[in-house]
């Protein structure tokens, strides 16, 4: 009986000490670089925002916060990296919509799930895509884009960030609904500079990037996705203005961008993280620089992000199933 006591005592100690010290370590955290994964490479909306981010992280936590740029597959190579990382703290997923909620319903084999393998931290914003041509293209708006398309069936190229990124499934849902046929031209890094060169005759890219293009005469603007026009782009009509069922709210055509980390991260370490990041979109130097890139700054609570994917995850997962797009 003393000896059952005994190691009773003993198991008891053994778990305060692993307690305190996985409490020790989570309480000085931050105590080492911080790596910020993003599927895209640099110079990709995703990636412009990711360092703003991580440079004003990097002065409120006092540590290095690293942008690790992992692009390809739609950006599932990212996600499955960001999924099997050490869940310490020290990896974050700098991600958007096509990523978590758009790729995993159409590779079947797909090597994580956006809603067991990560827990959100924060939305950072919104984001409008803008349809552009190339400067040569023979269309201009999107009547003159159906007319060109219809009369010229499997002839125009668009071009995407990859099999399942968002430009690449959005714009085959407005091809089916319009009844065109276009040809998918999927890029592991961004097409802008084809489309400028007129290698490839449309794509459909971030606001944060297509703003100075178009501004600058480099690319067409065509239209934009969602309900309203941009006030950076007040002659550019949206989606919807041509046909309303295109893209309500913007479901089919906008995105998100967010921070997640993987599953088991240290609810306390989620909860820093949250705060300094709404910190951070809330400041007005940020909010300027998001705004003047035709985004709109969020900064949610991680039980509103949550909510949206699995909202998002379960939309594109019905609308991929009811077109057959999907990729072993």
């Amino acid at each position: 009986m003393k000896r059952r006591n005994l190691l009773t005592v003993l198991f008891g100690i053994t778990a305060l000490m692993s307690a305190s010290q996985v409490f020790s370590q989570t309480a000085a955290w931050p105590n080492k670089p911080i790596k910020m994964i993003v599927p895209f490479a640099p110079g990709v909306s995703p990636d412009v925002v990711a360092r703003i981010i991580a440079d004003k992280l990097t002065q409120s936590l006092g540590q290095p916060v690293i942008v690790d740029n992992r692009p390809g597959a739609g950006g599932m190579i990212a996600g499955e990296a960001a999924a099997l990382a050490p869940a310490d703290g020290y990896t974050t997923f700098f991600t958007v919509k096509a990523v978590m909620a758009i790729a995993p319903n159409v590779y079947r084999n797909a090597k994580f799930n956006p809603i067991k393998d990560f827990k959100p931290v924060s939305q950072i914003l919104t984001v409008p895509h803008v349809i552009t041509a190339a400067p040569n293209a023979p269309f201009s708006t999107m009547q003159e884009l159906v007319d060109y398309a219809k009369r010229n069936p499997g002839k125009v190229d668009y071009a995407s960030l990859g099999v399942g990124s968002q430009p690449h499934i959005a714009m085959a849902t407005w091809a089916n609904k319009l009844g065109i046929d276009l040809n998918h031209v999927p890029y592991k890094t961004n097409p802008a500079t084809d489309v400028m060169a007129g290698i490839v005759q449309l794509s459909l890219e971030a606001s944060t990037t297509a703003i100075p293009s178009i501004k600058g005469g480099k690319i067409k603007g065509i239209a934009i996705s969602g309900p309203e026009r941009l006030a950076v782009l007040p002659n550019v009509p949206t989606v919807t203005e041509y046909r309303a069922d295109l893209d309500p709210n913007g479901v089919i055509g906008s995105s998100w961008h967010a921070v997640f980390v993987p599953t088991g991260t240290p609810p306390e370490v989620i909860n820093r993280l949250n705060v300094e990041i709404v910190k951070i979109v809330k400041t007005a130097e940020v909010q300027e620089r998001l705004l003047a890139l035709g985004l709109t700054p969020t900064g949610t609570s991680a039980g509103y992000m949550s909510s949206t994917l699995a909202t998002d995850y379960d939309y594109w997962g019905k609308l991929i199933k009811g077109m057959n797009i999907q990729l072993d």
